[in-house]
């Protein structure tokens, strides 16, 4: 049943590529005529020239330019919604600083007064503030690296925007039909990759 199975697979498979293609003979009433109207020949669209120091530049200037230059327009939003998660988390770890700190100063201002403090817990209070002073650091060497990323990512786009990638360019496979030495025939697939013009 699977032998049945693979060979009807094969059958359609090589049918389909098989298939005739209409060329310029057409069938009319039994006789062949040929067509007198020749094709236009495609035009191809010139395409944009996109300079990769003009869309650094415009990158450097104001994020997210360099992208809309390249005409990729939806990395925009991507670009300033990580500005805008970078600059929340900054705010956040700022105020989460600034509260540990106001618990140590409050201690330090009851020692002050003559109170007797716990050291433990203004250890622990001056430890939380360092570790959130300096997620908050470590968050704007993330901003700053997210602008950076935005200034190489517009640059290597207008790069590769250049690059032909035609419908050439890939892999045929081709179903392939033919006769062995001794006559016998054989079907195989055949595999072209096309270099050059």
């Amino acid at each position: 049943m699977k032998i049945r199975i693979a060979a009807v697979l094969l059958l359609l498979t090589l049918s389909y590529g098989l298939q005739a293609q209409k060329d310029s003979l057409q069938l009319l009433d039994g006789l062949r005529i040929e067509e007198t109207e020749p094709k236009a020949p495609k035009l191809k669209k010139p395409k944009k020239f996109y300079d990769p120091k003009v869309a650094s530049r415009r990158s450097a200037l104001l994020p997210g330019l360099g992208q809309i230059y390249n005409d990729s327009w939806w990395k925009v939003p991507i670009l300033y919604g990580g500005f805008g998660l970078a600059i929340y988390y900054i705010d956040f770890n700022n105020d989460a600083r600034l509260h540990w700190e106001g618990l140590a100063k409050e201690l330090i201002a009851e020692q002050d007064a003559g109170n007797v403090i716990d050291e433990n817990a203004l250890r622990v209070y001056r430890r939380r503030a360092d570790t959130w002073r300096s997620n908050r650091d470590l968050l704007y060497l993330v901003t700053l690296g997210v602008y950076v990323l935005n200034i190489a990512e517009a640059a290597i786009d207008a790069h590769l925007k250049g690059f032909d990638v035609d419908e050439n360019l890939g892999l045929n496979l081709k179903p392939k039909l033919g006769v062995i030495n001794n006559g016998a025939p054989y079907l195989g697939i055949g595999f072209t990759i096309p270099i050059g013009r």
